[in-house]
């Protein structure tokens, strides 16, 4: 049974991608199609990713309330009506509101999957169920980045809103069927359980570093393509190759991360997120030194940037809610953690953008670098007093 929770788990949130990216791939074919502005298609896409972040806060306390099996249900099902909608919508303002409501079905994803493996494994075991369940984002982000150019070049950009749909539809009765529940929690977790984790000093540290990775993730995953076009002159159709290397070396990152934490510092998380986390802050000094060595020793900081980097994302994200579930609920946590990192990443995107223009991309690394160092100062602290307790001192 743990078996099957974990694949059909990674296969729904995988797929979810599927009814998220193919708007930025659809992005060039709807403005030469309907006319829209930049400016326009920004606003689409920054509702989604604002009701998304509040979507997560909200989700997470639902999960924990109506359980993980009916919030799925109802994200794929409101995924599905939005994605089929937005595909026949020619009015910009109702396309940012399908596209809003999308970001909130979306947000029923994560805290859902979460909650799910943390009542199929236990402790001991949860650090390499994690990274093996953190690449769930970065295969389903790829995949469903080839499966949506494939079908915008096949089937135009109207399908390519369709297909979600269909694929949300045809996986609800297969979810129900395959996948069991081992009770939700009424009493111990319910509303009030937001309070309590920002009252929470562990929960609270974890989150602050993972919006300072966000700035760090978000930063890697819009800019990249146009950081390799601009600095190394790399043809623009290669630019996206070469990003490429990032989410490949999350997914090493991501196992390595889980698998460390559970064996080597016997399931304590916050050492293994300030180790990568202080090479990450190095990968970062050496990109800013290192852009005259050319642009295959770089590709190879960028795939170690992404494995230091992902990591400890993958932890605070995935790992963190499942070994406090007994005392917030996973989802709720899944979900707090999560929403505040994308409300910051929001809002860094166009601060990174500003300082690109006006100060260079040795200004985005710096901002990165310093991100990542106080991201490390984090969760040394917890490292620190984690030990000062094991010791028994003071």
């Amino acid at each position: 049974m743990r078996i099957r929770i974990f694949a059909f788990s990674y296969i729904i949130y995988a797929i979810y991608y599927v009814g998220r990216v193919n708007f930025s791939v659809a992005l060039p074919a709807i403005a030469s199609d309907l006319g829209f502005s930049k400016v326009t298609l920004g606003l689409i896409g920054g509702m989604f990713s604002i009701i998304y972040a509040l979507g997560q806060l909200i989700n997470g306390q639902l999960v924990e309330r109506f359980g993980a099996k009916k919030m799925v249900t109802f994200g794929l099902l409101l995924s599905a009506a939005a994605n089929l909608l937005f595909g026949y919508a020619e009015v910009a303002i109702l396309m940012i509101l399908l596209w809003s409501v999308n970001g909130y079905a979306q947000s029923t994803g994560w805290p859902s999957v979460v909650k799910l493996l943390s009542e199929w494994f236990g402790r001991g075991s949860r650090g390499e169920v994690s990274g093996l369940f953190g690449t769930c984002f970065l295969v389903g982000s790829m995949a469903a980045l080839t499966f949506s150019g494939y079908i915008l070049t096949k089937f135009g950009w109207r399908t390519l809103f369709l297909f979600p749909s269909i694929i949300f539809l045809l996986l609800i009765v297969p979810f129900n069927l395959t996948v069991k529940e081992r009770g939700i929690q009424e009493e111990t977790v319910n509303t009030r359980s937001i309070g309590r984790l920002t009252l929470s000093r562990k929960i609270f540290v974890f989150a602050t570093a993972y919006v300072l990775l966000q700035f760090v993730r978000s930063g890697f995953e819009l800019w990249a393509p146009s950081y390799i076009f601009e600095v190394y002159g790399t043809p623009l159709e290669y630019a996206g190759f070469g990003a490429a290397i990032i989410p490949v070396g999350g997914i090493v990152g991501s196992v390595l991360a889980g698998w460390a934490s559970d064996k080597i510092s016997g399931a304590q998380r916050a050492p293994v997120m300030a180790v990568m986390t202080s090479f990450l802050v190095l990968i970062l000094i050496l990109l800013y030194k290192s852009v005259e060595a050319g642009f295959l020793v770089n590709a190879f900081l960028l795939f170690l940037g992404g494995l230091t980097l992902y990591g400890p994302h993958v932890l605070m994200v995935t790992t963190i809610p499942m070994d406090y579930d007994d005392r917030y609920g996973a989802a709720s946590i899944a979900g707090f953690i999560d929403g505040l990192g994308y409300m910051g990443s929001t809002f860094a995107n166009p601060f990174i953008g500003w300082l690109v223009d006006s100060k260079g991309w040795g200004a985005a690394i710096t901002f990165w670098t310093v991100s990542s160092l106080l991201a490390t100062l984090l969760t040394a602290s917890v490292w620190i007093k984690d030990r000062k307790t094991l010791s028994g001192r003071p």
